[in-house]
């Protein structure tokens, strides 16, 4: 021992061929040590950005494992703790990190219950780390070829603890929403949730189809209120020119302005009176002197209908009772 490092007096497991948190396996069988023995370096928690924390010592196989034996660099910023973390039984896991994988294997004859990854039956590590917890998921495993290109964790069926929990709170909460059982599986789940979009997907065209049917139903009764509007601004003003309230010129400019208010053409055209001539006036005033000397057998000569009488009634009746016990009181 030197005042740099110091080698802890217990071995530590670095690999076996369990299946990891990570849901995959690497075989010691298939492990290459002397790769790793070239630069055996590691560091605290898989933190590259904190330095070399330590170096292994005493690599060996034995059995189905890979032990070693850390020696920590006392020059990093965390050595003495870690010695003594580590010294005192607080540190008690090793995790490899870097790992090249050379040689996998999808054989479901080399699985494991509870494996859901590949086997990886060519490896080595570049690093090992002391950790707190083996697998941690704060520290995610990663893997490359032989070339150092990253490997698709996903691409090799293998799901890293904070996904998995992930999933499987998301599961949960599926189930609850949808009413289905604890035990329904994601399989189940998914057509469950891929039915209710396609059922919404149709109920949305249905509403969609509905709002533009709805919409062209109200834009007709719109064009027939207008149609029918249009129709009754012309009928009254035809009926007026033939009262001869107004003129032909008259009817066109009322026609224009009035033609989004046919109730206000109305109004206005009841109180005009209707167009005579000054010949009608005379005309008119002259029947009216004539009428007024009118006895009643003049009434029922001249107005067989009795409309006149029935007018001089309602306007003026003591005239009318004159005549009346004039005609029918001798």
């Amino acid at each position: 021992m030197t005042d740099k490092f110091k080698k802890i007096d217990r071995q530590y497991v670095l690999s076996d061929s369990t299946v990891n948190e990570y849901g995959f396996r690497l075989l010691t069988s298939g492990y290459q040590l002397p790769a790793f023995k070239k630069n055996p370096i590691g560091y605290y928690m898989h933190r590259r950005e904190d330095g070399i924390a330590l170096k292994w010592e005493d690599l060996q196989i034995q059995d189905d494992q890979v032990v070693g034996v850390p020696v920590i660099n006392l020059s990093n910023a965390r050595g003495v703790q870690l010695c003594d973390e580590a010294e005192n039984g607080f540190l008690n896991a090793a995790s490899v990190g870097h790992i090249v994988v050379l040689e996998y294997s999808t054989d479901p004859e080399l699985m494991l219950p509870g494996q859901t990854g590949p086997t990886i039956t060519k490896w080595y590590n570049k690093e090992c780390s002391l950790v707190d917890i083996p697998g941690n998921c704060n520290a995610l495993t990663r893997l490359y070829d032989a070339q150092e290109n990253e490997l698709n964790l996903v691409d090799l069926g293998i799901m890293p603890p904070v996904i998995k929990a992930l999933q499987q709170n998301i599961a949960h909460e599926l189930r609850h929403l949808l009413q289905l059982a604890d035990e329904t599986d994601n399989n189940t789940i998914l057509a469950t949730v891929q039915s209710m979009a396609a059922k919404t997907n149709a109920l949305e065209l249905e509403n969609a189809t509905l709002s533009n049917d709805r919409q062209t139903l109200e834009q007709q009764i719109t064009d027939l209120k207008a149609a029918h509007g249009q129709y009754e601004i012309a009928a009254t003003l035809d009926r007026a020119l033939e009262d001869k309230k107004i003129t032909v010129v008259l009817k066109e400019k009322l026609a224009h302005d009035y033609a989004l208010n046919p109730d206000g053409l109305k109004e206005l055209l009841a109180v005009m009176p209707a167009y005579r001539s000054i010949t009608e006036q005379l005309k008119s005033r002259q029947q009216d002197k004539t009428e007024a000397q009118w006895q009643w057998d003049d009434y029922e000569t001249n107005d067989p209908t009795g409309k006149k009488l029935k007018d001089l009634k309602a306007n003026d009746a003591i005239r009318y009772k004159e005549l009346f016990e004039k005609k029918f009181a001798a």
